[in-house]
């Protein structure tokens, strides 16, 4: 499953939901803690963790950030960069793509540079400490 986070990021909440409900239910069974009136999310506070979507977006900017540095086979030339600089882009951010289709709409590259362009200016660094651009 972590394998596969950063291509496949469901978004629909049952998705979602269905996905949680599977580390919900490892917390009980790491803890062994299977009594009804525990709390699931004191138990992954506990084990210290994340949720998976939290997880799941880490891995796809990570992915992004080596895609920027040309670390892995991925192109991002394509992605339209802003022409000039201002206090709300640097020049690590990419122009969001509009779409009308939820085939495109979540798409890795649409829902990264989303992401990507909220994040501080290059704090995208920490994400890869395995390399440098």
């Amino acid at each position: 499953m972590e394998f596969a986070a950063p291509a496949w990021d469901p978004n629909r909440v049952k998705d979602i939901n269905k996905l949680e409900m599977v580390q919900r239910r490892a917390a009980r069974f790491a803890k062994s803690d299977y009594h009804r009136t525990t709390s699931v999310s004191i138990l992954m506070v506990d084990l210290g963790w994340r949720t998976l979507s939290d997880r799941r977006k880490d891995a796809r900017l990570s992915l992004f950030g080596k895609a920027v540095c040309g670390k892995v086979a991925i192109s991002v030339d394509k992605l339209k960069q802003p022409t000039k600089v201002t206090r709300s882009s640097d020049g690590s951010t990419f122009t969001a793509i509009t779409t009308h289709t939820d085939a495109y709409k979540f798409s890795f590259f649409l829902s990264t540079v989303c992401d990507w362009n909220s994040l501080a200016p290059h704090s995208w660094l920490k994400l890869i400490p395995t390399y440098s651009c």
